[in-house]
């Protein structure tokens, strides 16, 4: 009796069916599932706050996506009523991600699609942590800008080169995430149709439309006040991009009871942290042999009176962040930032001692490998990555066995690519291949003839040729077998040498004279991967 092939889960079969490139899922996405448990630390304290945070997170996300909600309806924007992947922490895993609030583009998108389908599959309670504490462009993006001097031959033959990289935004702010706020409504309906405008001189079907409709809906949310940060989330989800999975900013997270106490623990002993961390980096770059002493991260700086954290101190009044660094008194500590004092304390410090600073809105929030080290601790119980926090974790997972003596909650890592300018980066990459073979394509066609990079016509008149050249070398085999000149035979196979190496030359020569011609400019629009989301249908 003839087995079963198992077949793929759905979510399998899509993936290897969808206009993605470049996929990394590791470990493999059927994989997951079986990382995914509740977890309990093998530490009291650590394991006591986890429990408290997990529902604290579950709850305060809730409540954050029904703001979400509300700012839609402040908007005059459709409700989107799909359900969120919530639940009981007690009873269900949390699978985690996260990014800054910004635009997404087609990896980001791919992330936030995996780690709402694990959730689906596996009943598991999904969450998103907006990292609003970081700084930059909330609005920023890139488009393609359609070259002006494409011709109607370019067109036709899809010739890369169609465009320049450009970037723009949606933001008129490059503070700290959370204070970022959107161009005017006016400006955003310009925009948008200058966006537009450029992707139907390049012939992207479903884009232009796609483009019009996302600018209404940021020119909305625009009018009715709301912040850049908040936006991007609202408009992703309005599109389905991770729709169901409960969001919560990283400044909120920071301010619960659990992140301060978890907080107080490291200040208590600000110095010796400060030293492990820095030899868990040292040791994370032997054993990785990196020479590069700033990667993963730099080392914290460590003085006889001082040592940095990796924390920000960040003030949401001046809409600023500095690196905190605790300076030592004798019992006396000191937080200080930029090289003011925010904050004393005499005697030990803990979570209450550390309340007062909210009050004047001012946060100590993790960076770095704090970040993830502390949303794994007290909440996740399988976080999801991209590729560049899948390098850096590796070191997070190392610290926490050394400073927590625990065994880190897991991680596993989604990425992929999506190209927008898919005909010309086609082509781009044949004619690249064309460049690298051109000698081989040249003198040896015939281990080329399976591929498709030789036309039909060319292929059959190289056929031809290789044929003949072929019964040359066996007649002149021959004649030296029989101790007669083969000179002309010689002669001859020389001549079918130079009329393929020609049939070859005029074939590919005048389209790799076009590639020649790119400009760089033209070669970054062509291969860039983080066009945003809305450009694609």
């Amino acid at each position: 009796m003839q087995c079963r092939q198992p077949r793929a889960p759905p979510f399998l079969m899509t993936l290897q069916t969808s206009k993605y490139t470049d996929l990394r899922l590791t470990p493999p996405f059927d994989e997951w599932a079986e990382l995914l448990a509740i977890n309990a630390l093998d530490n009291s304290r650590l394991d006591d706050l986890r429990t408290a945070a997990r529902q604290r997170l579950v709850s305060a996300a809730e409540n954050y996506v029904l703001r979400l909600h509300a700012l839609v309806d402040d908007a005059d924007l459709p409700a989107n009523s799909a359900p969120v992947l919530t639940g009981q922490p007690a009873e269900q895993p949390i699978v985690l991600t996260g990014h800054q609030p910004v635009v997404f583009h087609s990896g980001l998108t791919f992330k936030y699609e995996t780690t709402e389908q694990l959730a689906a599959d596996a009943g598991a309670i999904a969450v998103a942590v907006m990292i609003d504490t970081d700084s930059g462009d909330a609005g920023q993006f890139s488009y393609p800008q359609a070259d002006a001097l494409r011709t109607d031959d370019d067109c036709k033959s899809g010739f890369p080169g169609s465009a320049t990289l450009e970037i723009e935004s949606l933001a008129v702010s490059n503070s700290l995430f959370a204070h970022g706020r959107l161009k005017s409504a006016a400006e955003l309906h310009k925009l948008g149709d200058l966006v537009a405008s450029h992707l139907n001189s390049l012939s992207q079907p479903g884009s232009e439309s796609n483009v019009v409709r996302t600018f209404r809906e940021f020119a909305q949310l625009s009018a009715a006040k709301t912040p850049a940060a908040e936006a991007n989330t609202i408009v992703r989800r309005q599109r389905g991009i991770g729709s169901r999975m409960l969001e919560l900013p990283l400044s909120a997270i920071s301010a619960f009871p659990e992140m301060l106490a978890f907080t107080a623990d490291i200040l208590k002993q600000a110095r010796r942290f400060a030293a492990a961390y820095n030899a868990s980096l040292e040791v994370f770059r032997d054993e990785n042999g990196i020479r590069n002493r700033a990667n993963p991260f730099p080392n914290l700086k460590i003085t006889e009176e001082s040592c940095e954290l990796p924390f920000w101190a960040i003030s949401h009044d001046r809409k600023t962040r500095h690196v905190l660094e605790v300076q030592f008194e004798g019992n006396v500590t000191r937080l200080t930032a930029n090289n003011q004092t925010i904050d004393s304390f005499t005697g030990s410090i803990t979570a209450e001692s550390l309340e007062p600073m909210l009050l004047q809105n001012i946060q100590i929030v993790p960076r770095g490998a704090m970040i993830t080290a502390s949303l794994r601790l007290l909440f996740s119980d399988l976080f999801v990555h991209g590729t560049g926090g899948g390098r850096y974790d590796r070191f997070t997972d190392e610290f926490i066995r050394t400073w927590w003596n625990v065994e880190p909650p897991p991680y596993a890592v989604a990425s992929a690519s999506r190209y927008l300018l898919v005909a010309d980066k086609h082509e781009l990459e044949r004619l690249d291949r064309i460049r690298h073979q051109l000698r081989d394509l040249q003198y040896n066609p015939q281990r080329h003839f399976d591929s498709s990079v030789f036309s039909e016509e060319l292929k059959s008149r190289l056929l031809r040729l290789c044929d003949a050249k072929a019964a040359a070398v066996e007649n002149m085999k021959l004649a030296h077998a029989s101790g007669q000149s083969a000179k002309d035979i010689g002669t001859t196979i020389q001549v079918i040498t130079n009329q393929v190496r020609d049939e070859v030359s005029a074939e590919f020569e005048p389209q790799l004279r076009r590639l020649t011609s790119l400009s760089a400019e033209h070669r970054d629009a062509t291969n860039c991967r983080t066009y945003p989301w809305f450009m694609f249908s």
